[in-house]
């Protein structure tokens, strides 16, 4: 699809996939996120210190080298209506006793016919938090489970084939 005259994706059509998990329907994802920041430097001289109006962060992050760049994003979060299904909560616990190993999870947007048309990977997902729903007696809502997965970095899913891996939409 070219990026003249093409409309943004919808949001609400998506697929999670992990070796660990059966094809769950989530109903939310959050996380997809990366944050660059600057490796802090044994000695600083007083040319790195910013001499234009550029914030003193964004100064440093444009005379930074390669080098000096780290990447670092927050914990994917899964969320999902509560069912008897206990995928999530036996991964959580059979990471715990070390009968699983860490897990790369794959993210990826569908357009409206379902087929993948962008993704992401996190790679060596493994769940660090999980929590249950939030009971109240005087309101009629779904009642949502969440786990938190913390991973070593995000890319994007080059080859769409590898997207799901045959999960089911939400």
């Amino acid at each position: 699809m070219s990026a003249r005259g093409s409309d943004p994706y919808r949001a609400n059509q998506f697929c999670v996939s992990c070796k660990s998990l059966p094809a769950l329907g989530f109903t939310e994802v959050r996380g997809l996120s990366v944050d660059v920041t600057i490796a802090k430097t044994a000695s600083r001289s007083a040319q790195d210190e910013p001499t234009n109006n550029c914030r003193p962060v964004a100064a440093s992050m444009a005379a930074s080298t390669p080098e000096q760049r780290e990447t670092g994003s927050p914990e994917l979060e899964l969320r999902r209506g509560v069912t008897d299904d206990q995928a999530l909560w036996t991964w959580l616990h059979d990471w715990l006793a070390g009968k699983v190993a860490p897990q790369d999870v794959r993210i990826c947007l569908l357009n409206n016919r379902g087929t993948p048309v962008t993704g992401w990977i996190c790679h060596a997902a493994i769940p660090v938090r999980w929590v249950g729903p939030t009971l109240v007696a005087d309101r009629e809502t779904v009642a949502m489970e969440t786990l938190e997965l913390a991973h070593h970095g995000i890319d994007r899913i080059a080859d769409l084939e590898m997207c799901c891996d045959g999960a089911g939409s939400n």
